[in-house]
């Protein structure tokens, strides 16, 4: 369990630059959409 623990953990510090980078891009795209409405 631990070990999964850290696994996760360790997964979430490499994802962490690239969710931030598409939350983002998701950000932008709401945007435009809204801007389309």
């Amino acid at each position: 369990m631990v070990i999964f623990l850290n696994l996760v953990l360790a997964g979430l510090r490499l994802g962490l630059k690239n969710y931030q980078v598409g939350e983002k891009w998701i950000f932008d795209d709401y945007l435009y959409l809204c801007k389309g409405l």
